[in-house]
């Protein structure tokens, strides 16, 4: 039930009461008046920053739940393809070479450029050399 604002015309204090749609419209239209405690009549007042609702869900399920329900789903299909992705999809590997000539592995290709090129080549193989050991510690 949406809340209203009436105001006492004797007073001029404001109070809120929860009135069905019904009950405002026939307050709104004048066949039904509403009353304080002391028995005065109270006044309609338009008041917009007191607007508000309340979404539920019925018998058949609101798109809350549905909502709710299809992010359930979801996540937890993102974790069993994450899953099946890292079971059963090929991950290629980055073959080793160096000017087109196929190497073992990367402290290879590091070799051959410092004894080619010097040190100062060879050390742009650091960070793959370092990956190569990591992957071979695991």
């Amino acid at each position: 039930m949406p809340t209203y604002t009436f105001r006492n015309p004797e007073s001029g204090e404001t109070l809120t009461k929860r009135l069905k749609f019904a009950e405002y419209e026939a307050v709104r239209s004048g066949e039904q008046k509403v009353k304080s405690e002391e028995g005065v009549t109270l006044e309609l007042v338009f008041d917009p920053g007191a607007v508000g609702f309340v979404l539920k869900d019925g018998v058949s399920d609101g798109w809350a739940t549905k909502a709710m329900r299809e992010n359930k789903y979801r996540k937890g299909r993102s974790q069993q393809m994450a899953q099946r992705e890292k079971d059963h999809v090929f991950k290629s590997r980055l073959v080793p070479n160096y000017n087109g000539q196929e190497a073992s592995n990367w402290k290879e290709v590091q070799e051959h450029v410092r004894s080619t090129k010097g040190s100062a080549s060879a050390s742009t193989y650091d960070p793959l050399v370092a990956k190569e050991r990591q992957g071979a510690a695991s």
